[in-house]
């Protein structure tokens, strides 16, 4: 029995697409199936908040969310701690490029860290949904506010070209400055201005 690869194709979130009825519809050439309301999370998250409001402050309690491993960010002794602090008042793409690269745990073993910084206009559907598979949290620069992206609702399109397209319709975020209900806010596609999205950075550590 011969087996059929897939491979996801990255889908800006701004582009429109044309609502699908049915799992499945033919399509000149071949067919696409439709797999709606598709969700991933990030769990369990870290649940750490802000020691303020202040920007550095939503910034570092983020970083930390967004490694989820204590002894990397931020506190005392973590690996992070001094990079991090120097990042105050960066941008995204600032920040990812102040934490790149080799470091120390304080038990003195070497760690790496690799940032991805996409701009809004940059950013695509198929690398957000991804990374968050993998269990690796996003920040988001969305109206001025720094957000951990922890998951996504999104709709998946599977042509019969073994190409997978998907479109987001929701992310799901966390919000630093908060705790309890006001902690989980939603950027929704359908009624946000993704105008005001700035970037997304993704922090990833190997060891």
């Amino acid at each position: 029995m011969s087996c059929k690869w897939y491979f996801r194709r990255s889908t800006l979130l701004l582009a429109i697409f044309c609502c699908v009825s049915a799992w499945g519809q033919d399509i000149p050439g071949g067919w696409v199936l439709t797999r709606p309301n598709q969700e991933v999370r990030v769990a369990p998250l870290p649940a750490l908040v802000a020691d303020s409001k202040n920007g550095s402050d939503v910034m570092l309690a983020s970083v930390a969310i967004a490694v989820m491993d204590p002894a990397v960010c931020c506190g005392r002794k973590s690996a992070l701690e001094d990079q991090a602090a120097l990042a105050e008042g960066s941008s995204l793409k600032e920040l990812g490029e102040k934490l790149r690269g080799k470091h120390y745990l304080d038990s003195g073993e070497t760690i790496f860290v690799a940032d991805q910084y996409w701009s809004g206009a940059a950013a695509n559907a198929g690398s957000i949904v991804a990374s968050l598979a993998m269990q690796h949290p996003l920040l988001m620069d969305w109206d001025g506010h720094i957000y951990v992206v922890y998951g996504a609702v999104f709709d998946e399109y599977r042509y019969s070209d073994g190409v997978i397209s998907d479109v987001i319709k929701k992310l799901l975020l966390v919000d630093t400055r908060f705790s309890g209900k006001r902690r989980y806010v939603a950027f929704d596609r359908q009624t946000d201005d993704w105008g005001k999205v700035t970037g997304l950075l993704q922090l990833t550590v190997t060891r």
